[in-house]
């Protein structure tokens, strides 16, 4: 288990304290470890939710498609590379 080593403050309000303390003191734990847990809890999967992308059958079929289609070059980016001057090879 790693060392906690960094402190975190938060202002809030009298009925904000007092809800957290009766639910602390419900669940059994301080007011600390309730805090961190469900804020843990929570950064986790909304992390998740946006580290994945969910997508129905169809949507995945159809960009598997696309993924699989050979890409072809933006007609700017070749015009400009036809613009561009020949490298020589020096010895």
């Amino acid at each position: 288990m790693s060392t906690k080593n960094k402190r975190r403050e938060l202002r809030l309000t009298s009925h904000d304290e007092d809800l957290l303390i009766e639910a602390a003191g419900l669940a059994g734990v301080s007011v600390s470890e309730f805090l961190l847990t469900k804020a843990i809890q929570d950064a986790e999967e909304l992390v998740e939710q946006h580290r994945n992308i969910g997508l129905d059958s169809d949507s995945y079929s159809r960009f598997l498609a696309t993924l699989d289609r050979s890409a072809s070059a933006p007609a700017e980016l070749v015009k400009q590379l036809m613009k561009t001057r020949l490298l020589k090879h020096s010895d």
